[in-house]
């Protein structure tokens, strides 16, 4: 039987592009490090107020990073999901195969060293 090498990286290079991969149960991403956290100023009121728009800017980037690792680990998701498929049903494609020929060949032995003959 053939290898599936061949085929399966076949398979992934038409598969959507996915932003990372998993290495040592740690999943890399493009999304960027995360945003550098930043505090409310409780020394005074005016440091307090000066340090509210730095937290603003904290929350806005965080959203947007966390949208940016749901987008992206989705695409991840669908992108290896869709290649297990594949290669299961491949596998499954070519176990048929397989029996069809393996039934095919003790039909044509029965018809040779059967009973009948």
């Amino acid at each position: 039987m053939k290898s599936l090498l061949p085929i399966l990286l076949t398979l992934s290079a038409t598969l959507p592009a996915h932003a990372g991969k998993v290495d040592n149960g740690v999943w890399s991403h493009a999304c960027g490090p995360r945003p550098a956290t930043v505090n409310l100023e409780l020394k005074n009121a005016d440091a307090f107020n000066k340090s509210v728009g730095a937290v603003n800017g904290y929350r806005q980037a965080q959203r947007a990073w966390l949208d940016c690792l749901q987008k992206e680990g989705n695409a991840d998701i669908q992108a290896t999901s869709q290649l297990i498929s594949q290669y299961i049903n491949g596998e499954a494609q070519a176990a048929r195969e397989i029996n069809d020929r393996i039934a095919a060949d003790a039909k044509a032995a029965d018809a040779r060293f059967g009973e009948g003959k």
